[in-house]
């Protein structure tokens, strides 16, 4: 028969795979991938259509299904077997049914975007569930998605999505050339696709979430969303840098206090990346700027100290940075008591053996406290280049070398463009609209 040909040339295609699959019921041929299938669904829309005896003609008409659609190219379906497709065939007509299983886990509370308030719902591995999940809260036709296909491989399912009254064109124009231009082998996860995507500079341009909620409030600011399968994250551009100290549990509180909460956070910002070098300037440079009580009681804890204080301020920076990568590599339920052990005995003993003073243990404390307020990971990545910068210039130069790097450092934030827009856009330049709209 040409249809068991057909069956054997797949086979040679697929070299021998164990999943692939076919059934023969009154001359018609069934072929589905029987790991990326729900054998309930293929009983219930194709085995029993089939043998009860439907009084049909069309092959079609036989079948009951989601989706059942007339195959005209026999090159496509292989591209349908591994989307949770069955081929059949009666030797007259060829047509695909879905009958995929169910692979995706259930919808979770977000874990990396935490917030007391606002929805507890996030994204999961496939793109129909998190596309129903935006949909659900934007019940309008101008929301339009288009579906582009990456990675030779993989053959990733990606989805733009925007607003057609909200969303600006020339975002839409660029980041649609943007996807065409992308040729990859592979495409396992949406990071593979940020990378493309994202700017030459070490700030995060590109906001990835795994919350509905902030995707549909930025699809309503007029941005642009992108999602992909296998991944439960979503993409948001631009990503200017007040998105990223802007959580989104924010708008579900008022006015007044997320303006506090914003002081609070841009503390937190100057903290984190100045408070290192601004200790070595007055310790090492400036000490007639430090009251004299307090100045000897920085000399009184440094006794027995053998190391210079920007050696020291290096080293513990540098220890911390590792704890903090074994508490987030570490299994969670490990992870935060072995960074609590290791920051308390190193720290104590550091103390004791006179490797490190108690001042320089409470700057960095304080140095990393500030910056565990920002969960993005490109964003601590970044600040964590401002702070050593800072910290170099402030050993070579003191006071005046951490002016001038704190100046580079906010030349260098206005110099970013994303999408053609700057990075610090609603602050510089100042726009008052987008400003409340995010207070909002």
């Amino acid at each position: 028969m040409v249809i068991s040909m057909y069956y054997r040339k797949l086979k040679y295609e697929f070299h021998n795979s164990s999943d692939l699959k076919v059934k023969y019921i009154d001359g018609i041929e069934i072929i589905y991938l029987e790991s990326l299938c729900s054998s309930n669904r293929i009983n219930e829309y194709i085995l029993q259509n089939l043998t009860l005896g439907n009084p049909y003609h069309l092959l079609k008409d036989k079948i009951s299904g989601p989706s059942v659609l007339y195959v005209t190219d026999l090159s496509l379906v292989p591209d349908y077997l591994f989307n949770g497709y069955a081929f059949i065939s009666d030797g007259k007509d060829m047509i695909v049914c879905e009958v995929k299983g169910d692979l995706y886990r259930s919808i979770n509370p977000p874990l990396s975007e935490t917030s007391i308030n606002g929805p507890k719902d996030s994204f999961n591995e496939s793109i129909i569930v998190n596309m129903g999940l935006i949909k659900r809260r934007i019940r309008s036709k101008d929301l339009i998605n288009e579906d582009y296909i990456l990675g030779n491989n993989t053959k990733t399912k990606v989805s733009l999505l925007y607003l057609e009254k909200k969303g600006k064109k020339k975002y839409v124009r660029i980041i649609r050339k943007m996807l065409k231009r992308i040729h990859m082998d592979h495409m396992i996860d949406i990071e593979n696709l940020q990378k493309r995507l994202s700017s030459s500079s070490f700030m995060p341009t590109i906001l990835k979430t795994e919350r509905p909620d902030r995707v549909v409030r930025s699809l309503l600011d007029g941005k642009i969303a992108i999602l992909a399968d296998n991944s439960c994250y979503a993409l948001i551009l631009p990503g200017y840098f007040i998105d990223f100290i802007h959580p989104e549990g924010d708008h579900y509180v008022k006015n007044v206090n997320v303006s506090f909460l914003k002081g609070i956070r841009l503390l937190c910002l100057l903290i984190t990346i100045l408070l290192p070098g601004l200790y070595i300037s007055l310790i090492n440079y400036n000490q007639e700027s430090i009251p004299m009580k307090l100045l000897l009681s920085f000399q009184y804890g440094r006794d027995g100290v053998p190391f210079p204080s920007s050696f020291e301020a290096i080293f513990m920076i540098i220890l911390c940075a590792i704890l903090r990568e074994s508490d987030i590599r570490f299994p969670s339920s490990f992870g935060s008591s072995i960074s609590i052990l290791g920051a308390l005995i190193l720290g104590d003993a550091a103390v004791a053996a006179n490797v490190a003073s108690p001042i320089m243990i409470i700057i960095v404390g304080i140095t990393f406290i500030s910056g565990l307020i920002f969960s993005n990971g490109e964003m601590i990545s970044g600040l964590r280049f401002y702070r050593f910068f800072l910290l170099f210039m402030s050993i070579l130069l003191g006071l005046f070398g951490l002016t001038i790097g704190f100046i580079l450092c906010v030349l260098h934030l206005n110099s970013i463009e994303v999408l053609t827009e700057p990075y610090m856009f609603s602050f510089i330049p100042f726009h008052k609209i987008e400003t409340s709209r995010r207070n909002s």
